[in-house]
């Protein structure tokens, strides 16, 4: 699949870590050019050094965007020096996100609303507004990451899963809005995914692996939670010609766990 995005310029959100970094790294693996966006330097910078090694350390291969999304300047910004490095924009990947500390529904706080609907939702649906002139000149597409929580009530996660099927209902307009303009735009559903914005989810080390535990127990498939890595072939594939006539799709990839819902309980 390398031909496929030789040359093929890649915007990934949240690609200092977990989807968004081996996302990007996927992408450079196979011929692209990355545009990696994020608010920690550090980490943006490491997944920056491990995708210029996936390219034979060509160091003006890829470019590096940090800042936060929900600030339109920076969304602004990370399409402006996109088009003024590399001229075009093929593939956006909407990744960032953040998961608010689980939150009853009776301690729902203003605060926690206003920061995941604002990160998960309105700054999505502004980057994509900002890189569709562009996504239209090449017939590129859009990668939204939604959550199998989307669909799936959990009162645990009231306030995640309201943004998440938010997000699932912009894939699907968006997708017929930018249809008549050649736009593809589709979604993936990951269930609990081994990385550490699942470990930051929680206050305690011990009660991270607990959770780890608990969520692996419910996954009908290998009975253990999805890798980073499997939610980027995902979206590898969504945006390669073999998806060509795929859109408004959003693509649960959970081993099965959407079939069984949450544990509750009692």
């Amino acid at each position: 699949m390398s031909k496929d995005f030789k040359n093929k310029v890649v915007v990934i959100t949240g690609a200092s870590s977990g989807i968004g970094e081996c996302t990007a790294i996927l992408f450079a693996q196979h011929g692209a050019n990355v545009v990696l966006c994020g608010r920690d330097e550090r980490k943006l910078s490491s997944a920056l050094q491990k995708c210029q090694e996936k390219s034979g350390g060509n160091v003006d291969k890829h470019l590096e965007v940090q800042g936060d999304i929900t600030d339109s300047r920076v969304r602004r910004r990370i399409i402006q020096q996109t088009m003024d490095k590399f001229g075009h924009l093929d593939v956006l990947v909407s990744n960032a996100g953040i998961m608010t500390e689980n939150i009853s529904l009776e301690d729902a706080t203003e605060e926690a609303f206003d920061l995941t609907i604002n990160t998960n939702v309105k700054a999505g649906f502004f980057l994509i507004q900002e890189a569709i002139p562009h996504l239209e000149k090449s017939q590129g597409c859009i990668i939204v990451v939604s959550s199998i929580t989307s669909s799936i009530a959990d009162t645990d996660e009231i306030i995640y899963g309201m943004s998440k099927a938010a997000v699932d209902y912009m894939t699907k307009t968006y997708a017929l809005g930018l249809a008549p303009k050649g736009i593809r735009v589709n979604a993936i559903n990951p269930t609990s995914v081994s990385s550490t914005r699942l470990e930051r989810y929680y206050c305690s080390e011990e009660e991270s692996k607990l959770s780890y535990l608990k969520y692996a127990s419910n996954q009908p498939l290998h009975r253990r939670n999805s890798t980073p890595e499997e939610q980027a072939q995902t979206i590898l594939f969504l945006a390669s010609p073999a998806a060509s006539f795929i859109t408004g799709q959003c693509v649960k990839v959970d081993g099965g766990s959407s079939l069984v819902g949450p544990q509750v309980e009692y």
